[in-house]
Parts: structure tokens; C-alpha cells; sequence
């Protein structure tokens, strides 16, 4: 198969002519073969057309000014490109000072070839995918488009595009979809899930979200934002306090909710980084330790007493105005009664710390009245969503390093941000 392509400018027409090709076979054979000839037929001539770009932009001058100094055209060398299409080698014209040393290729940088030989296009496809698959899972998947890349390739090339992410999303203001309605409560939250790290076994990393609720309490959008295990946590708290005063800026009319299980270090954080937002403590942890309540009272095989008992006050937690204050008296009640024994003591006295400490954070009729999200649901589904199931997969372990690039490339793409990030990697940094 040859592909050949003629360009007029003048009439704005490009004409594609493909040759030594076995159209009946194409037309009446198998229809599955016959698509297969078309993708083989669609990649040569988007190979075609990207070649001939590529060189319609070489440089073919004796000398460029750069940086005040004259650069000289070398003898023409080969460079080989990656490309949505297959693989391109053309030749293109390099520059060097009369001094020697580095050199230049015009070519590569009007095209914006900064990615270790893949185009910005492929480059960003690979980075895209790679939030998502393993480099050996996209090779496979780009292998049934008729594309053959390596997965080492894969992976340097996602690598680049996310050390990119690492340096400069800190400092970018990424933007996702327009909001359709308006804002009235920013909801953030973070929390800690585990990741298999080579050499280290398992450690925390950390995922934070920033959701926006509208005025029926509908969540119109979240972003997250992931920090691979550290001492301290230090650079992920300084990254999301950043992220959501900006976010918080941007809705300054809107109610900003923190929400958190109860968690010491999570509520020295809200403490110190917010004191103006509304702190709640998420309900189905409190129903949780009002589980653990009713095992204490009822014993903890299932009977119909606990469960009936346990319905009840989560209720009363939920929907009454201060309803933890009830919970709290009939703890203590059920506490100072005969015949529970030292341990059950033991563990309601535990249970009724964990209410009293938190009670003001449990106000969750006043919160449900006022249209305001009383679960850390959006955070947990983080976890698990924007690290588990990426980083947690059988047999896998990270570096920091490599992680952490993965890691914000998920962010991007799972926020809705990826096109508002490439935009400014074209612009900026390729």
C-alpha cells in the first residue's frame, strides 16, 4: 500500500491518492478484514499527512540568531518521531555555534517535540491513558488501533507529561466544564489510604476533595487532588489549603463545609487551616461508633433488641435538632445501669467521649435543613477511586517519584481538568 498527498493551497483542497491496494478484496470480502484494511489505510495516511508537516516546518536557513549568538546549519540527519500513526523518520537540519557543543533542531521545537520523540498529540493520549492503565495495558490497547509502542516508551512518555503536572498545576489555576447553576456550598474533605511502596511495604498517601454543591444540595462538581506518602504530610496540606483558598475565593458567597471522620491529626488540620467553615463530623462514622455503642449495651451477636435500638437513636443522631445531646443521655443511662460488665463500661465510656467530643460537630438536622452534605462519602469514594484502583492493583509497587506523576495525572483527569492542563502545556511549557 502507498499513500501520496497533493496540496493547493489556492482551491484549499488536499488530494489523498491510495495505491497497490486490493479494493475488491476490501469491498466484498469480510467486512471485519475490510475494516481492518481501512484503519491500515487511515493510519498511513495520517502517517502521510504528519510527515509532510513535519518537514513543511524544517529549517533550511544557513544561520538563525539565537540568544545573540549565530547558530550554523549542519548537514541534514535523521530524527525519528512516534506519532498517533506509527512511526515517522525524516530528515531535518540541526544548528550549532561556532563554538561547538549542544545543538538545536528548529523543527522539533516549532512542532513542540519535548516529549522524548512523541508528538504533543500522542504524548498527551499516552499521558491520558496511563492515568488509568498500566503502560503494558495501553500498548495492548493501542495494538487493536494498529498502533505498536513499547511499553517502556509508554511509560517515559506518561512520565515526562507528569513531571510536567507535578512542577506546574501547583501554580496553573486549572479550569474544568462550566458550572451550570450556582454555588452555594464548597464541601472539602481528605483522608488517607494505603499504597504499596517498593522497598517500604504499605504507607499512607493522601487524598483531598473540593466538591460544589448547589442549592438543592445537587454536587455539581469535585476535584481531587493526591499526595504519595510523606513524613508529616506536610507538602499535601500546603498544596489542598492552597487549592481550596483559591477555590473558596472563587465563591465567595458560597458556605465552605469541612468534613471529616474523627480522625486527631484531620481536626488538628480543620482547626488550624480553617476556622471559619463549618465543621461536621461524618454521619456514618458517628452511626458507626453508635454501633459499637449497642454492641456494648446488647452484646455483639445480631438480636432484634440491638438492631431496634440502634435504628432508633440513628435516627434521633440524624433527624432531630440536637439529637446527640439524646444520644448522650441515653448512653449514660444505659451506662450507669446494673449488670453490664467492666469491659462493656469500658467501651461506652469510649463511645460517650467520642460523642461528647464531638457534638458540635453532630448537629445534623440544623445541617440537613440548611441544604448541607452531612457525609465524607465524596472523600472515601476519593480514596479509593483517585488511589486504590490505580495504585493497589495485584503486585504493584511505586517509587515516590514515578508515583507521585501517575498520581497528579489521575487528579487532572478524574476532576475534569485535562483539557484546561494541556492547554497550558501547549502554551507554556512544550
Amino acid at each position: 500500500m502507498k499513500v501520496s498527498v497533493k496540496y493547493s493551497a489556492k482551491a484549499k483542497k488536499i488530494t489523498i491518492q491510495v495505491t497497490e491496494i486490493d479494493v475488491a478484496q476490501m469491498t466484498q470480502g469480510a467486512f471485519h478484514h475490510s475494516e481492518k484494511t481501512i484503519q491500515q489505510i487511515a493510519n498511513r495516511i495520517g502517517n502521510e499527512l504528519t510527515r509532510n508537516m513535519l518537514e513543511s516546518r524544517d529549517t533550511t536557513q544557513a544561520t538563525i540568531e539565537r540568544d545573540g549568538r549565530t547558530w550554523y546549519r549542519k548537514a541534514a540527519s535523521n530524527g525519528s518521531y512516534q506519532t498517533l500513526y506509527g512511526t515517522i523518520t525524516l530528515a531535518r537540519h540541526l544548528y550549532q555555534t561556532g563554538d561547538g557543543g549542544k545543538t538545536c533542531c528548529p523543527l522539533e521545537e516549532t512542532c513542540q517535540l519535548s516529549f522524548g520523540g512523541a508528538t504533543p498529540l500522542l504524548a498527551e493520549l499516552l499521558a491520558f491513558k496511563v492515568s488509568a492503565l498500566t503502560p503494558g495495558e495501553v500498548a495492548q490497547d493501542l495494538a487493536k488501533h494498529g498502533l505498536e509502542l513499547s511499553p517502556s516508551f509508554i511509560r517515559q512518555t506518561a512520565q515526562r507529561v507528569g513531571q510536567i503536572a507535578v512542577e506546574k498545576t501547583p501554580d496553573w489555576k486549572l479550569e474544568a466544564e462550566p458550572l451550570q447553576d450556582r454555588v452555594e456550598v464548597v464541601a472539602t474533605g481528605f483522608d488517607g489510604t494505603t499504597v504499596p511502596l517498593r522497598g517500604e511495604d504499605y504507607k499512607e498517601a493522601m487524598c483531598g476533595t473540593i466538591a460544589l454543591y448547589n442549592r438543592h444540595a445537587e454536587r455539581l462538581s469535585t476535584e481531587y487532588l493526591g499526595a504519595m506518602p510523606e513524613a508529616g504530610k506536610a507538602d499535601f496540606t500546603k498544596r489542598f489549603t492552597a487549592r481550596v483558598a483559591q477555590v473558596t475565593a472563587l465563591y465567595p458567597d458560597a458556605l465552605h463545609v469541612v468534613l471529616s471522620d474523627g480522625a486527631r491529626w484531620n481536626w488538628q488540620q480543620i482547626k488550624e487551616h480553617y476556622p471559619k467553615a463549618v465543621w461536621i463530623l461524618d454521619f456514618w462514622h458517628a452511626a458507626q461508633h453508635l454501633s459499637e455503642a449497642a454492641d456494648a449495651i446488647f452484646g455483639s451477636e445480631p438480636n432484634a433488641n440491638k438492631e431496634a435500638w440502634f435504628d432508633r437513636w440513628k435516627t434521633t443522631l440524624r433527624d432531630e435538632p440536637n439529637g446527640v445531646a439524646r444520644v448522650i443521655r441515653t448512653l449514660v443511662r444505659y451506662r450507669n445501669q446494673l449488670g453490664l460488665s467492666a469491659s462493656s463500661i469500658k467501651e461506652l465510656d469510649a463511645q460517650l467521649n467520642y460523642f461528647r467530643t464531638h457534638a458540635e460537630r453532630m448537629q445534623y438536622a440544623d445541617y440537613t435543613d440548611a441544604g448541607l452534605p452531612i457525609g465524607s462519602g465524596v472523600t472515601e469514594a476519593g480514596c479509593k477511586e483517585l488511589i486504590k484502583t490505580r495504585f493497589s492493583r495485584s503486585g504493584m509497587r511505586w517509587n515516590r517519584d514515578s508515583g507521585a506523576k501517575v498520581l497528579q495525572l489521575r487528579a487532572i483527569r478524574l476532576s475534569n481538568q485535562w483539557d484546561s492542563f494541556w492547554s497550558k502545556v501547549m502554551r507554556y511549557v512544550a
